[in-house]
């Protein structure tokens, strides 16, 4: 489970700079929502999809 780890990390983080920007919708917070709230989400998503296909490939479904 430490492999979940860093992209938990990443999305929990994305959401409070996306919770931040909702409550006050101000040109800081949507810089920090574009340029770092939006990758980390990547970053999460990325890291989700490769721990599924990993899965996957060890069970030999793909």
């Amino acid at each position: 489970m430490n492999s979940m780890r860093l992209p938990a990390l990443a999305a929990g983080v994305a959401f409070v700079i996306t919770a931040l920007y909702a409550l006050d919708p101000g040109p800081y917070q949507m810089a920090a929502f574009v340029f770092f709230a939006q990758p980390l989400f990547a970053i999460a998503a990325a890291g989700y999809a490769y721990r599924v296909w990993k899965d996957l490939r060890s069970r030999k479904v793909l």
